[in-house]
């Protein structure tokens, strides 16, 4: 494997050996993975994973938020940044 598009397939599901190996729990990785698939709005994060994740996250330098911490529901899109990208791919198993 060496590109992102397989996470783009419905049935996709991480291998939870190459999370622990990337230092991502799974759950962070579906997350990183639903960014990748889309920008998402603070609503739609509180509703599908809460912002602890998205926050810490964030801190990591793994997520972007445009607007930084201010509790806009739907004007602002998280993001992945290039570091998250990276984690994203190891956490699947994708070559660089």
């Amino acid at each position: 494997m060496n590109d992102l598009n397989i996470l783009k397939t419905e049935p996709y599901r991480f291998n939870p050996m190459l999370c622990r190996a990337a230092n991502i729990a799974l759950q962070e990785a579906k997350f990183l993975r639903w960014l990748f698939l889309a920008e998402r709005s603070n609503a739609e994060i509180m509703e599908t994973f809460g912002m602890g994740m998205a926050y810490n996250l964030l801190k990591q330098g793994y997520v972007d938020n445009p607007l930084g911490e201010r509790d806009h529901a739907s004007t602002n899109l998280w993001k992945l940044t290039p570091d998250g990208t990276s984690l994203l791919k190891k956490a699947a198993g994708v070559k660089p």
